[in-house]
């Protein structure tokens, strides 16, 4: 009895490293992701204008994000052989479900890349803030589509097949847990801001701000119940 408690309790432990390293690899994979959209983004802008030769300060900005950006793939590159010596094989349900949330927070990065690329080569003013401008700023008609149909559409058909063939009811259990989570903060924080900006003592609530924090919570209450 002890021997098979230990055994699960090993279990467990590997499953809590594993889920870890792949969520590591998501992070690190939306940053070179971010990093490479902000080095087009920036490059394109000044190749748009030709009077604008890139400064000593840009030109060391552009180097450290570059060595950022190699840092990142290093790093990306040494948790994919750590995930690979582990030697736990995986079952198919957990592989699809593995690379599922890969592909996922890649083209979740791809839309934050293009969202900075698109949005400063269209920005109506150079001195414009830049979250402003990241957020809120002018997009190409194609380029607005695309996204919408993708989250729209695509994302939905996603979420239903990696709900119905990809986790187990104890995934399922904590993504659940991470909605309740995030829903309660979101009646409590939002109207919170909302009368506190009434009353002059905050900005104005910002829908993207709400947006990144509901999800922020959502992922993190479900990463933990899932891999405590």
């Amino acid at each position: 009895m002890t021997d098979l408690m230990e055994a699960r309790m090993v279990k467990l432990d590997d499953q809590g490293a594993h889920g870890r390293t792949v969520l590591w690899m998501m992070l690190i994979a939306l940053g070179i992701v971010i990093t490479a959209g902000a080095i087009a983004g920036f490059v394109g802008e000044h190749r748009t204008d030709g009077d604008r030769a890139f400064s000593d300060f840009a030109i060391g900005l552009m180097a450290g994000v570059t060595v950022i950006m190699a840092a990142l793939i290093f790093a990306f590159w040494r948790y994919a052989k750590k995930l690979k010596a582990s030697g736990e094989p995986m079952s198919k349900r957990e592989k699809l479900n593995r690379n599922i949330i890969l592909v996922c927070g890649l083209l979740g990065g791809a839309m934050g890349a293009s969202f900075a690329a698109a949005g400063f080569l269209n920005a109506p003013d150079e001195t414009a803030d830049p979250l402003s401008v990241l957020f809120a700023g002018p997009l190409p008609l194609a380029v607005a589509l695309a996204l919408a149909f993708f989250w729209a559409v695509i994302m939905p058909a996603v979420a239903w097949f990696w709900h119905t063939r990809a986790i187990d009811e104890q995934e399922a259990s904590a993504y659940r847990d991470g909605g309740y989570y995030a829903a309660y903060a979101y009646l409590i924080l939002a109207p919170t801001w909302w009368l506190l900006w009434r009353g002059g003592l905050v900005p104005e609530p910002n829908g993207v701000a709400i947006f990144l924090i509901f999800s922020a919570i959502w992922s993190a209450v479900w990463f933990w119940k899932k891999y405590r």
